[in-house]
């Protein structure tokens, strides 16, 4: 696949989410659209980079629900670290403990950057929102 052709894709799949999700709809809706962003992250490796910069982008915000125009949604970030385990999401993780609760882990309990973390976990409590998850269990 061309990677100017898989960079839009992923966009696309990105933006689709999105607006699954600020439509109201659940995780249940936007699981398919989750799914295909990475399954096109696997099948395209040179796609890591844009999407590790999407992500960098969306962790900067205070408020990194990821439902902004050109943001990745925080519950495809989580299962993207779990599904992909890439060590960058910690990285990235650890930036926004550091720059926005200034290193107090204990501040960012219950941040995007403490849960990336738990989904590195074979037992993530993420899984139960997938069925794809729970038809293989």
């Amino acid at each position: 696949m061309d990677l100017e052709y898989s960079k839009k894709l992923l966009r696309i799949l990105i933006h689709n989410s999105s607006q699954i999700l600020n439509a109201g709809f659940g995780v249940d809706r936007a699981e398919s659209s989750f799914f295909d962003v990475i399954d096109l992250l696997r099948e395209v490796p040179p796609l890591r980079e844009d999407f590790l910069l999407m992500v960098k982008d969306t962790l900067k915000n205070r408020d990194p629900s990821g439902l902004d125009e050109g943001s990745v949604p925080r519950e495809l970030v989580e299962l993207a670290a779990h599904e992909l385990r890439w060590q960058e999401f910690r990285a990235l993780a650890n930036e926004r403990v550091k720059s926005i609760f200034g290193g107090d882990v204990a501040l960012a309990r219950s941040d995007i950057a403490h849960t990336i973390a738990e989904a590195y976990q074979e037992s993530w409590e993420g899984r139960q929102f997938y069925r794809r998850y729970n038809e293989h269990e």
